[in-house]
Order: structure tokens, then C-alpha cells, then sequence
């Protein structure tokens, strides 16, 4: 019998769900079943034995609504694995500040529960057909990482190929 697996995600313009999306098939690769749901929908977690959460990143922080999902499940959410994911646009790069700013988005969450595993994930940044020159010019200067779709798709899915989804016991 497969584990069961449910990947819970917010969203603000929807780059968070194509993420998901693709971690979830490659769980269902690994053998497992999975569910993939919004958390607006606030899917129950009993009957999982392993959670992914994810959030888009606004104002440097996780979605409000990812949060508070958080803290209603977080009993449940104590006794199963649970990894944690961020679609963001800033801070991109590999350098100390940028590493701790992005550890940043997840403080909230992590006061929560206590991932088994953490990624971050670049999302989709403005783009020049639908942007105009002035706004992309202020969210570069503000920090913007890069403009368009900058979802690395083989990283996201290396990632939720060793993702660890067992209880470990110590």
C-alpha cells in the first residue's frame, strides 16, 4: 500500500500552483498517492503520512492564508512528516544576504511546525509584454530577481525526487 501524500500550496497569481503541480508528479513517479489542493480549499490533512506546504512569497513573507493553515493543522501536521516549500521572485541569488532573506519568508512557518526539509523556489517575475519599463525598472531596483517565468523546473523536480518523506526515528 502506497503512503499517502497530500501537497498544500497558497497562491497569489498562480506560479505556486505549477510548482506544485510538479512536485506532485514527481511523488506519484516515487510511488506514492498524492493529492495536490490549494489551501483555500483547506483540504484536511488527517490520513496523510506526509505534507508538503507551500507558499508564494509577498512582502517577504509567506500568504497569510498559508499561515493560519499552519497553525489550524499544526497538531496534525506534528505528527507527520512535514517539508515545506517558497515561490518567490526576490533574493535570488546565493550570496549570505539573499540566503538569509529567503530564510526569512519561512519564520512565521517555521515557529509552527518543524520542516523535515525546506526549498525555495524562484517563481515568475513581471513581464516585459504585460509590464511597463518603469514598473520592471522599480522591481529590479527594489531587489526584483528576474522578469518573466523563472521557474526552474529541474530543480524543482531534483528536489521532490529526494525529498524525504519517512518519519525518522531517533
Amino acid at each position: 500500500m502506497s503512503k499517502r501524500v497530500l501537497v498544500c500550496y497558497a497562491t497569489k497569481t498562480g506560479s505556486t500552483t505549477g510548482v506544485a503541480q510538479a512536485i506532485g508528479e514527481v511523488l506519484s513517479e516515487r510511488g506514492y498517492t498524492v493529492d495536490v489542493t490549494p489551501i483555500n480549499e483547506r483540504p484536511d490533512v488527517s490520513g496523510y503520512d506526509a505534507v508538503l506546504l507551500g507558499s508564494a512569497v509577498n512582502g517577504g513573507k509567506w500568504l497569510p492564508e498559508a499561515v493560519q493553515f499552519a497553525e489550524r493543522n499544526a497538531a496534525a501536521l506534528g505528527t507527520v512528516p512535514t517539508s515545506i516549500f517558497s515561490v518567490h521572485i526576490m533574493n535570488l541569488g546565493d550570496d549570505e544576504k539573499a540566503t538569509r532573506k529567503r530564510r526569512a519568508y519561512t519564520t512565521a512557518v517555521r515557529t509552527i511546525v518543524s520542516p523535515a526539509a525546506e526549498a525555495f523556489f524562484a517563481g515568475k517575475g513581471p513581464d516585459a509584454a504585460e509590464t511597463s519599463l518603469i514598473a520592471r525598472w522599480a522591481f529590479k531596483a527594489f531587489g526584483g530577481g528576474g522578469e518573466g517565468d523563472c521557474r526552474d523546473w529541474d530543480a524543482i523536480k531534483g528536489w521532490a525526487r529526494q525529498v524525504h518523506l519517512d518519519r525518522v526515528v531517533v
